[in-house]
């Protein structure tokens, strides 16, 4: 008795909660030389193709794009270890190189003194060490530049993006029929508008 009690009221009032001011629909806002009904469907002009671009050509300038001028330092930052973790395994590796070539074509004037004690096995082996680590440097400073691409884009996205108190809720009483048989089944929508 009371469960049909709780469905007829439930289906007789509509169950409407705001939490946010209406706007009339007439009202227009003007913003960037696009004209929209209401301030939530105001367009900007801020593109994230443009971010992504700006930060293609140089890297950060995405990011100021989407005023976040803060993470620039910590790209140039990654990007000034990668260079100098890559420019040092690099002359490592050639000197190394070098060092293991003059070995084996017997050239003994121009060896270092320092690995003079080496066996010619460790001198490859610190030659293909730094080559490794060179390698490995090059593929950081390329991820450092793919993730200033992401973020710019991402961000370039998320520009517009507010959270405010602009939010509505609306609960809303259902009756469904089965598809199969006789009976129906009633339950409440919920709809949350942001």
């Amino acid at each position: 008795m009371s469960l049909t009690l709780f469905v007829i009221i439930l289906l007789a009032l509509p169950c409407v909660v705001n939490g946010q001011t209406p706007v009339p629909i007439t009202d227009k806002v003007q913003k960037d030389n696009i004209v929209a009904d209401t301030p939530q469907q105001a367009v900007s002009a801020h593109s994230a193709n443009t971010a992504l671009w700006k930060s293609a050509v140089i890297p950060g300038w995405g990011q100021i794009y989407n005023r976040q001028a803060w993470k620039v330092g910590i790209i140039y930052g990654g990007a000034a270890v990668a260079t100098y973790f890559g420019v040092t395994n690099y002359r490592n590796a050639q000197k190394f190189k070098t060092e293991y070539i003059n070995r084996n074509e017997g050239n003994t004037t121009d060896l270092l003194p320092d690995y003079a004690s080496y066996p010619d096995e460790n001198i490859y082996n610190l030659y293909q060490a730094y080559e490794k680590n060179f390698q490995l440097s090059i593929i950081a400073g390329v991820a450092i530049y793919a993730l200033n691409l992401i973020d710019a884009y991402c961000y370039g996205h998320l520009f517009d993006f507010q959270i405010n108190d602009d939010l509505s809720l609306r609960l809303i009483p259902t009756v469904e029929t089965y598809n199969i048989g006789m009976g129906f089944a009633s339950g409440m929508k919920l709809q949350i508008n942001f």
